[in-house]
């Protein structure tokens, strides 16, 4: 009997990566130039230009320097914006603290404003001033109204606007003036003298002789009583002198 031959298996080959790639390449190239397209479509659709800018908190700032300030592309895609770059742009503003850049539907912006509050006067040897916050930054060079206090330093502090301050001594007052505010008793004015000990002239032109920074607080709550004591006569103060607390001095005006 004649054998039948086994009919040859035949084996098809993978096609190789290259081949694949070679035979997609018109179609990816497609895809990539419609995303590229799409993207610039919707980077560019006028819908998306900012619309409205609002900006609040601002009192003391105009709203025109901070409109400057943000430098807002109006042909921008406003969900494209860089919102930190804008913000420090803000912030450079002496007296802004923060700014905070909020975006709403379709394409309208939204600056909210915190600002410095005044905290001192800062008075230097040559007669420098500078307004400063809690944070020492320099506000402006001219002194408000509302500056709380007077900060008189010994040595040279010309700084320009939006500087923050790190002298040790306008630190050393800042921090004791702080201190002495939550007692109750109002100050004017703080100062070392030619030893670096704190003097502070009260709302009422009486100076404190503080003394070293040591029990601030018991100090200060010896001057309540002593002004008390002294009654109808406290026109004619000049000074306290409580660097000794045990011993406290009252001098009078001849």
């Amino acid at each position: 009997m004649r054998a039948v031959p086994s009919a040859r298996r035949t084996r098809r080959s993978r096609p190789s990566l290259r081949t694949r790639i070679r035979t997609f390449w018109l179609l990816g190239l497609f895809v990539i130039a419609a995303a590229v397209w799409g993207g610039w479509t919707l980077a560019t659709l006028p819908a998306f230009h900012l619309h409205d800018l609002a900006v609040t908190g601002a009192t003391r700032v105009p709203r025109g320097e901070i409109v400057a300030r943000a430098a807002i592309d109006p042909r921008a895609n406003v969900w494209l914006l860089d919102r930190g770059a804008i913000e420090r742009r803000i912030e450079s503003i002496p007296f802004v603290r923060t700014a905070t850049v909020h975006r709403e539907p379709l394409a309208n912006v939204w600056i909210d404003i915190e600002e410095r509050r005044p905290d001192g006067c800062v008075r230097d040897a040559a007669g420098h001033e500078s307004l400063v916050d809690d944070d020492l930054r320099v506000l402006t060079h001219t002194c408000a109204s509302d500056a709380q206090v007077t900060y008189a330093v010994r040595g040279i502090i010309d700084a320009p606007p939006g500087t923050f301050l790190t002298d040790p001594e306008l630190r050393s007052l800042q921090a004791d003036a702080h201190t002495l505010a939550s007692t109750g008793n109002r100050y004017r004015s703080f100062a070392h003298d030619a030893y670096g000990e704190l003097d502070a002239v009260m709302q009422s032109g009486i100076d404190v002789r503080f003394g070293d920074d040591d029990d601030l607080g018991r100090k200060e709550r010896l001057i309540g009583p002593i002004l008390a004591e002294i009654g109808p006569r406290i026109g004619n103060v000049r000074s306290l002198d409580v660097r000794a607390p045990s011993t406290p001095v009252v001098e009078f005006w001849k």
